[in-house]
């Protein structure tokens, strides 16, 4: 999408449960567009903005905020009054999506743009559907939006028929081949254990065998049924038991394997 983005602009939404690589493949994405000469814009999901109104909106677009004199007068209020820079009510969201679509390929006639947002379940509700909006009118113009979303969540973007990519875990060969780097140093028959429990996970496979080897470092020699989860793997699958914002489903959210 990066390299034919002189040809036609397009989005995709990239699913899959935490620690499977999504963040991973959305990084190396906006690597590649640096490395190509386009203009990346981008943003990460958090938690505590996501009711705050058009927070993740402002951080994609600051680049572009001394632009705003290309836009129609309507317009450049509409994006002013959603981030606060003019003293009047937020004028509908159409306005503001159309703003931002304008902006966008304007910017992209200059010099081609891409757009990633990762965790999109915890953008602000008001970006999400910005974003789907945008991302559904740029087949023309040299733009691509990219958006990461955690398996489970009803999200406008992952709703809005854009073309989706499932990140699906490891192959056996492809997780024992991780496990052989960053685990050499545990017998076969640990990592024969941490593939049952991780089944191709590769932030798993990882922490699971950071775990591990701390845990023998320690002289434990009686290791619980389940191995213990590291601080970055444990943040990563609770985040799934915790209640969506206000407006967004959620899915299963048990992860096999992993106690």
């Amino acid at each position: 999408m990066v390299d034919g983005i002189g040809e036609r602009g397009g989005s995709i939404v990239v699913l899959g449960e935490p620690g499977v690589g999504k963040s991973s493949l959305l990084r190396a994405m906006a690597e590649h567009g640096c490395s190509a000469g386009l203009q990346v814009l981008g943003t990460t999901g958090v938690e505590c903005e996501a009711q705050l109104p058009f927070a993740a909106l402002h951080q994609i677009l600051q680049p572009l905020l001394g632009s705003l004199s290309w836009l129609p007068g309507v317009q450049r209020h509409a994006i002013e009054a959603a981030f606060g820079a003019e003293a009047a009510a937020p004028p509908e969201r159409f306005m503001i999506a159309l703003a931002v679509l304008n902006l966008l390929t304007e910017a992209a006639a200059r010099k081609p743009v891409l757009v990633v947002a990762d965790d999109l379940q915890w953008l602000d509700r008001p970006t999400q559907e910005v974003l789907a909006f945008v991302a559904r009118r740029i087949g023309a113009d040299p733009v691509v939006v990219a958006g990461g979303v955690r398996a489970g969540h009803a999200v406008p973007f992952a709703s809005a028929g854009l073309t989706e990519l499932h990140v699906a875990g490891l192959d056996d060969a492809s997780a024992r081949s991780l496990l052989q780097t960053c685990a050499a140093g545990l017998s076969s028959a640990d990592r024969e254990r941490i593939l049952k429990e991780a089944q191709g996970n590769p932030l798993a496979l990882i922490e699971l065998s950071s775990a591990l080897e701390a845990a023998a470092a320690a002289g434990l020699e009686l290791l619980p049924p389940f191995l213990p989860l590291t601080g970055r793997l444990e943040r990563a699958f609770a985040a799934r038991n915790r209640p969506a914002p206000a407006g967004q489903g959620r899915g299963p959210h048990r992860c096999r394997g992993l106690g």
